[in-house]
């Protein structure tokens, strides 16, 4: 049975930390009967280490006892990561990863991690780009490589920012195949929804999706991306698209493969579709400004340039390739950055 080792320096944060040892010693029932892993806590020294809310942990190991095989090294975020005495994990980090053993940093630690150069070639995600930068220096060198995640995964690497403990936590659990990736799912809705609302009675249908169908795949998956900001892992080949924007989801169909599978004959609006309007909000009345002219220099189509609205709504209309309406609008005059 093998070791993860969690680092944890003076005034670690202590949430960060609080879900993984438990999600590898016990599950749905109570402890598990084979674990796969032991959960081992290691420090500088065999003194205990005192947590940013007062804890007081005693180590398992220091740096110095500290086992050579193991499965994954966590590297818990917290203040401690400033100090000099961090310094000393980067040895031990950089052991571990030229063993291939899983490595985990949030928080703090995947500031720190860009300070020493460790993001350099992979996807990572953290307390934000600008943080990274600041920590890193002339030592990060990966920018493009940033993904605004709560936790990213890149080979054996997996990076969070502060408030991403449970997604950092799946992440980890799933390199390790701690469980069956759909276990381990259901652990992390679970504890991300809560108990209430996992035996909350359920709604009948849940509204998620809008369907377009298409002219041009590509032209719309082009439009969409480039003027909107949507992600997709389309291949460039397949009929069917998933495009997403946050929690938004928009599939697309061209319209020749969907007749064939229904076995019917659509007639399509011409020109400008008067009959449906995806709607996005904004923060303020400069956004709706700016997005509109955004979105025309990725070919939308002017509808109705920005017009404050006597209901105290900035609002603009434009057209995607397919003539389908969207408007941008918010209520918000100006935003409080403050």
């Amino acid at each position: 049975m093998k070791e993860i080792l969690y680092i944890l320096l003076d005034n670690y944060a202590e949430h960060e930390i609080g879900f993984m040892p438990g999600a590898v010693s016990t599950n749905a029932t109570g402890f598990r009967k084979e674990p796969k892993y032991i959960n081992k806590m290691v420090a500088p020294t065999m003194e205990p280490v005192k947590s940013i809310g007062g804890m007081r942990t005693l180590p398992d190991y220091s740096f110095e006892t500290m086992p050579e095989d193991y499965a994954a090294l966590v590297l818990i975020g917290g203040f401690g990561w400033m100090n000099s005495e961090a310094e000393r994990v980067l040895p031990i980090v950089k052991d571990a990863l030229s063993k291939g053993v899983v490595v985990g940093a949030i928080c703090n630690a995947a500031s720190w991690m860009a300070k020493q150069g460790l993001l350099n070639n992979i996807k990572h995600t953290g307390n934000g780009i600008n943080q990274l930068k600041l920590w890193g220096g002339n030592n990060y060198t990966n920018e493009t490589g940033y993904v605004n995640e709560q936790a990213v995964t890149d080979g054996r690497i997996v990076t969070a920012n502060g408030s991403g403990y449970l997604e950092f936590t799946r992440e980890l659990l799933k390199l390790l195949e701690n469980d069956t990736p759909e276990m381990i799912n259901g652990w992390y809705t679970f504890m991300s929804d809560g108990l209430v609302k996992l035996y909350s009675p359920r709604p009948r249908f849940k509204f998620n999706t809008v369907g377009l169908f298409t002219s041009n795949n590509k032209a719309t998956v082009d439009f969409y991306t480039k003027a909107f900001g949507f992600t997709t892992d389309w291949d460039g080949i397949q009929p069917n698209v998933e495009m997403m924007l946050g929690d938004m989801r928009i599939i697309l169909y061209p319209r020749s493969d969907f007749e064939q599978m229904v076995s019917y004959k659509f007639q399509y609006p011409m020109g400008l579709n008067g009959t449906v309007e995806l709607a996005f909000d904004v923060p303020s009345y400069a956004d709706v400004d700016k997005e509109y002219q955004h979105a025309l220099r990725h070919g939308a189509i002017s509808v109705l340039p920005p017009t404050t609205e006597p209901w105290g709504q900035r609002t603009c209309y434009v057209a995607d390739p397919d003539g389908n309406l969207i408007e941008i609008g918010s209520f918000t005059i100006e935003q409080n950055n403050h």
